[in-house]
C-alpha cells in the first residue's frame, strides 16, 4: 500500500508540468499571431496612405487640365502658368497650400468646322457662322513637397471659343 500512493503522487505532478508547458506554448502561438496581425495592419495602413497621396496629386494635376480648358473657353489667348492658390488642391488646416499646379502653354493643334449641326455660332468669329472647335494640347503638372509626389498629365481638349445657340 505504501508504494501505490507514492506512484499516484508522482504521476499527478508530471501532469501539472504538462499543463504548464501547454499553456506557455499556447501563449507563444497567440503572441506570434498578434505580432503578425499588427505587422499586417501596419503595412496596410502604409499602403492606404500611399494610395491617398497618389490620388491627391493625380486629381490636382487633373484640376489643372480642367482649369486650363475653362480658361481657353473664356479667353482663347490663355498662356498657361500656375493655377491660383485658392483653386489648387491643398490639405485642409495647413497654413499654406502644399500643392502647386502649373499648366504649360497650350498648343493649338488645329480646328474643325462642324457643318450641319443643330447648334450655330452666336458670333461672327472666324468669318463663319458654323461651329468651330479648337483642339489644344495641354500639360498640367502638380508637385507637393509635403507628400513628396509629382504628377504630369497630357491631354488633348476641344474648345468652342464662341457662344453657341440653338437656331430658332
Amino acid at each position: 500500500m505504501n508504494g501505490s500512493p507514492r506512484f499516484r503522487q508522482q504521476r499527478g505532478s508530471r501532469e501539472k508540468g504538462m499543463a504548464l508547458f501547454l499553456a506557455i506554448l499556447l501563449l507563444l502561438v497567440i503572441t506570434v499571431m498578434g505580432v503578425a496581425l499588427m505587422f499586417t495592419a501596419s503595412i496596410e495602413q502604409t499602403l492606404a496612405g500611399t494610395e491617398t497621396k497618389i490620388s491627391k496629386i493625380f486629381y490636382a494635376a487633373d484640376s489643372g487640365i480642367e482649369y486650363a480648358t475653362g480658361m481657353l473657353n473664356s479667353a482663347p489667348v490663355y498662356l498657361g502658368g500656375p493655377m491660383p492658390v485658392g483653386v489648387s488642391t491643398h490639405y485642409p488646416g495647413a497654413g499654406a497650400p502644399d500643392m502647386a499646379v502649373t499648366i504649360a502653354q497650350p498648343i493649338l493643334l488645329g480646328y474643325s468646322i462642324l457643318p450641319g449641326d443643330q447648334i450655330q455660332s452666336e458670333g461672327k468669329g472666324y468669318g463663319t457662322s458654323q461651329v468651330v472647335e479648337n483642339v489644344y494640347a495641354l500639360t498640367s503638372t502638380a508637385n507637393s513637397t509635403t507628400i513628396q509626389a509629382s504628377k504630369t498629365i497630357d491631354a488633348d481638349v476641344g474648345v468652342y471659343p464662341k457662344l453657341l445657340g440653338i437656331p430658332e
